[in-house]
């Protein structure tokens, strides 16, 4: 029965936890700002689930002063409250961490956070309700002998979105490209548009779309030609007519190179120009001049360039670009 002793006793109870959670709070805000990483996330993590559980506490011992004859609760919903709390408490915990590790303002781990946040979440609760349950003497095998058969049921089920889910985490966490990347995969040569979790978007030379599964991905041999530079190398043979002189061929190669680049920013010469005479060919003397491109998006304009500009020096010098010819000898008996 309420008496002015057990009112009095109350508001003393409730004037100790108010303070307790001043003090909380004070301490808080001290170790916040004097804490960095992970150990000011963990503090900000456990600030909430300690305030409720000096809350319940305080409110359990006041009701306990006040109504002792109407209050008889059993040790075990203490603990499943200790343990709800405990799994709130490691929860933000994780998640806290997680946050840290996998920045959104990070594009590597942008799209794999919430994923990651999700299993957590589900683990974590799933555990902890499994743990209160046990504690409140609830018969869990069923629901494990259930939940095991439906997790194989909808792993066998979903085998192939799995597959692909997984390998685009692989994906995420190796990054062999990135979206505006260019890139040979799967046989298909394109501009990567979008990386998901489940599958790879690309845009092809001839502007198709094109949907590739992650699993497909990662199960095979993958060209990015927009790392570790933009810079792409091209290499073309230039076939001249025997007889012609090779030095001159070779001075006019690397003249047109840096003549393509002068007037042109898609000729790169960040990439030293080479010119090599590679062997005597059916019809003509072959050279190959080695190049560079500003980037793999333009390297056929880059090569245009450079071919143009062969073609003008070659006529201007008086070097002539075969056409296949045999020479046909007919001996008179």
């Amino acid at each position: 029965m309420l008496t002015t002793d057990t009112a009095v006793h109350s508001f003393i109870i409730l004037g100790i936890g108010l303070a307790v959670i001043l003090v909380l709070y004070a301490a808080k805000r001290i170790l916040s700002a004097r804490t960095k990483g992970i150990p000011r996330a963990v503090i900000r993590a456990l600030y909430a689930p300690l305030l409720v559980c000096i809350e319940l506490i305080t409110a359990y011992v006041i009701a306990e002063t006040a109504f002792p004859e109407f209050l008889s609760v059993e040790d075990m919903y203490f603990s499943a409250v200790a343990i709800l709390l405990g799994t709130w408490a490691v929860y933000r915990i994780v998640i806290y961490l997680i946050d840290h590790a996998m920045p959104q303002t990070r594009e590597r781990t942008r799209k794999i956070a919430p994923l990651t946040k999700f299993a957590a979440q589900i683990l974590i609760w799933a555990v902890g309700i499994f743990m209160i349950l046990s504690t409140l003497q609830v018969n869990i095998s069923p629901l494990l002998a259930s939940a095991g058969v439906l997790g194989i049921a909808a792993a066998l089920a979903a085998q192939d979105f799995l597959g692909n889910i997984f390998s685009g985490i692989v994906l995420y966490t190796d990054a062999p490209f990135a979206e505006g990347d260019w890139v040979y995969l799967s046989s298909t040569y394109g501009h990567v548009l979008h990386v998901g979790l489940r599958s790879t978007r690309i845009m092809t030379e001839d502007s198709q779309m094109m949907i590739i599964p992650n699993s497909t991905i990662a199960n095979n041999i993958i060209m990015n030609y927009s790392k570790p530079t933009e810079v792409l190398l091209i290499r073309e043979n230039v076939g001249v007519a025997y007889g012609s002189d090779v030095a001159l061929v070779k001075r006019s190669l690397h003249d047109a190179v840096k003549s393509a680049a002068e007037k042109s920013a898609d000729v790169s010469l960040a990439i030293e120009t080479e010119v090599d005479f590679m062997e005597f060919g059916d019809s003509s003397l072959i050279f190959e001049v080695t190049f560079g491109a500003a980037s793999t998006s333009v390297r056929r304009d880059a090569a245009d360039r450079v071919n143009c500009e062969i073609d003008r020096i070659f006529r201007e010098r008086g070097i002539e670009i075969p056409f296949p010819q045999r020479v046909v000898r007919v001996v008179k008996e």
